[in-house]
């Protein structure tokens, strides 16, 4: 699967810059992050980048470079979905405020929507990147809502941990010290897609 189109699902503080050092890496890809939030989106799409939705060293520069060449913010989440072939899980993941881990775990509601909005609009094969803090077997998660709800589609799902520390989230993504990335190590395609990226 050759990746010419990606969509990022949130808009925050993992998504923004992540997405932002994407584009600038790799120009020939288009870059669009998608928000429910209109007001966020808003934010990314102004010429006041001294304000961001997010504030990190470099990133107002990044944006300037890139937004409107490849690099793109979008509310229309179902529209960029449908072009993409890779997409990002980059959402917030509260605390349970509820039910057993109240307090303590991860509440994986947001993360759990967008696996169903993603089944509901895919039409095409699909990579699924996570990208959250999420706890241990997520994907499996992800996964199992893909496949019962999706139309046919075959998704594969990789986990990317962010290491990524408030203030230098920028430094952090141009010079990584290290990237972690995991998946289904029956899946062909994964192997295909790291060849060609």
């Amino acid at each position: 699967m050759i990746i010419k189109n990606i969509c990022c699902i949130g808009a925050g503080y993992v998504g923004g810059p992540t997405m932002a050092v994407l584009a600038k890496q790799c120009p020939n890809i288009k870059v669009t992050i998608v928000d429910i939030n209109e007001a966020r989106i808003a934010v990314w799409n102004s010429d006041n980048l001294e304000k961001p939705s997010v504030f990190e060293s470099g990133l107002a520069d990044i944006v300037k470079e890139t937004r409107g060449e490849n690099f793109f913010f979008s509310t229309n989440i179902e529209k960029e979905i449908d072009k993409a072939e890779m997409i990002f899980i980059s959402v917030n993941t509260p605390t349970k405020t509820y039910g057993k881990g109240k307090g303590m775990a991860a509440d994986l509601k947001y993360i759990e929507l967008c696996a169903r909005q993603i089944a509901k609009v895919s039409k095409q094969n699909k990579i699924v990147v996570e990208k959250s803090t999420l706890p241990v077997r997520t994907a499996s998660a992800i996964k199992s809502i893909l496949d019962s709800t999706g139309n046919g589609v075959q998704f594969q799902i990789l986990s990317n941990p962010k290491f990524l520390a408030e203030g230098t989230a920028i430094q952090d993504l141009l010079t990584p010290d290290r990237v972690l990335i995991g998946g289904d190590n029956t899946n062909k395609k994964k192997k295909l897609l790291f060849k060609r990226w």
